[in-house]
């Protein structure tokens, strides 16, 4: 009989740790999954309000590593209600977003755990404006001709289609409202990787073998990324089997050191006298 109570108990005691890693993974089995576009909204809204204090990397705040661990949270709802609600006795404000807008920044958290930049953004020029008065008249004529603008980009029907159709962009916010301003426009022109259009957006990820994949991020949670690659086959891949995922560096080059300030501020003011042509 005291061999089949120790039996019975050691059962019990197999079945309550079985039980106990169950519970241990039911938050990481709860993650929401992420389209580009959320993560798109979650990187802007992440850097307009939580990068002036977490900075670029998350660690700005001492002793917090939000790329790497939020111990107060387990779950991506308990994280979003986090940023909604603040947290008291810290210096952690509460935000006015709603949850969709909560949960973007979530996935765009998760989606920089253990990610590997592939591109670098120049310090000299994040954030520039010249502060110059642009005149239009003249910035066509640098758009025109030393710019060279239309060779990637069409304005109005006309010109390149590598690049985003500016006419698109002109008038209305890449993310709704407020519409660009000439400063805006003068960041995208200084610093192009700033805020890369999401449809221009080249996601690159190397496997542990070597092998470098190129396409479009479709989804990306804590342990997975779904891409269209450009060879339009659709690829699954676990993040365990990569060396470094992230989103290429934009091909338009910075124009700092190709136009003067008053060339940019002059492209800026003809690109915004565009919204009449419409």
């Amino acid at each position: 009989m005291k061999g089949l109570a120790d039996m019975v108990m050691t059962a019990a005691f197999a079945l309550a740790t079985v039980l106990a890693l169950f519970a241990r993974a039911a938050p990481l089995a709860a993650q929401h999954s992420y389209t580009q576009q959320q993560l798109e909204e979650g990187r802007r809204l992440y850097e307009t309000n939580c990068g002036r204090c977490h900075s670029s990397d998350g660690a700005g705040a001492t002793g917090v590593e939000l790329f790497k661990q939020i111990r107060r949270a387990n779950t991506d709802d308990d994280v979003a209600k986090l940023i909604q609600q603040g947290i008291p006795g810290t210096s952690m404000p509460s935000h006015a977003f709603t949850t969709p807008e909560a949960l973007a920044v979530v996935g765009y958290l998760r989606s920089m755990v253990g990610v590997t930049a592939t591109g670098t953004r120049n310090a000299t020029t994040i954030g520039r404006s010249t502060g110059l008065t642009g005149d239009p008249v003249r910035g066509r004529t640098v758009y025109d001709g030393k710019g060279a603008c239309a060779t990637c980009h069409a304005l109005n029907g006309v010109g390149g289609k590598s690049g985003p159709d500016l006419a698109l962009t002109v008038g209305a916010g890449r993310f709704g409202p407020p519409p660009p301003t000439q400063a805006s426009f003068e960041a995208s022109i200084l610093d192009p990787d700033a805020d890369v259009a999401v449809p221009y957006r080249v996601f690159q990820l190397i496997t542990k073998q070597g092998q470098t994949i190129r396409g479009t991020l479709l989804n990306q949670d804590t342990f997975t990324i779904q891409l269209r690659d450009q060879a339009g086959e659709l690829r699954s891949f676990q993040k365990s089997e990569l060396t470094s995922s992230g989103f290429q560096p934009s091909p338009m080059p910075s124009y700092a050191a190709r136009l003067t300030p008053q060339e940019v501020a002059d492209v800026a003011a003809f690109l915004l006298s565009a919204r009449g042509q419409r």
